[in-house]
């Protein structure tokens, strides 16, 4: 019996810290995934296979846990053991639960800066620069301001190793930045920071208020400001959301607007 196997993989996460793989059963074979990082995965599978069958269909997305072992993803039976087999998948995935449309429209943020301190929104939703048509904020912060976490949440990601400025958008690719994962399923940026700027690292439980980093002017920047935003993760993009802010003394909640600035007195 000829049994061909091809494995393709076309990785958005860490590659280390998420595989698809296979077992081989009595029947057939099981699809499993393992995650290493500390937000779900959406991961796609799309298989080519012969003389096998897939109890999930061609193309699944299937939400892996965060943490995770030998979560199952699929079987595949044998169809007929006296011909050949061919077992194939390709395989995407990212941050999140791609599909989720829900979450908690009417939480409360922090301003992201000390007690004490006013800034300036220079850019807001929609802006007049480079957040058309998305959900994006940019507090002008000289470079070393602190960050504070403006909500509860699991530090996923941090880059920290640029220290490259320039204004075009291929510099994006530049930007350091701290990834943070809310309990309701959605993702906070905060980018830009200095290079070597997180106090934080993945894994890090952060509470709301708390000291995570400090401000740069690092990646596509036309000068030192954080640069926010709240969004669902989708393969290929993201989805950014509104979000409200805790304004004043904490008693007022307000969307923020470009050119305003505000008062962290809470």
């Amino acid at each position: 019996m000829l049994w061909v196997l091809c494995l393709l993989s076309v990785p958005t996460v860490a590659q280390e810290n998420f595989k698809v793989y296979y077992q081989e059963t009595e029947n057939g074979y099981k699809i499993l995934a393992d995650n290493g990082e500390f937000s779900p995965v959406s991961v796609e599978i799309d298989f080519k296979i012969e003389n096998l069958s897939s109890n999930i269909g061609d193309i699944k997305v299937i939400e892996v846990p965060a943490q995770t072992s030998k979560h199952y993803i699929a079987d595949l039976t044998v169809v007929e053991r006296s011909k050949a087999i061919k077992l194939g998948y390709s395989v995407r995935y990212n941050h999140g639960n791609h599909l989720q449309t829900n979450y908690d429209k009417d939480h409360q943020y922090h301003l992201p800066f000390k007690k004490g301190t006013t800034l300036m929104v220079t850019q807001g939703y929609d802006g007049s620069v480079s957040h058309k048509n998305e959900y994006a904020l940019d507090f002008r912060m000289p470079i070393g301001t602190e960050i504070y976490a403006a909500r509860d949440g699991v530090v996923v990601l941090v880059e920290q190793s640029f220290n490259r400025t320039c204004t075009d958008q291929d510099c994006a690719k530049y930007n350091n930045y701290i990834l943070v994962y809310h309990s309701d399923g959605t993702f906070a940026e905060y980018t830009h920071i200095k290079k070597d700027g997180a106090i934080v690292q993945p894994g890090d439980q952060i509470k709301v208020g708390q000291h995570i980093g400090y401000s740069g002017n690092v990646g596509w920047s036309t000068g030192p400001h954080l640069h926010f935003i709240v969004f669902l993760q989708r393969f290929n993009d993201r989805e950014t959301l509104p979000t409200k802010f805790l304004i004043g003394n904490g008693n007022e909640v307000t969307q923020l607007e470009e050119k305003k600035r505000y008062t962290r007195a809470y």
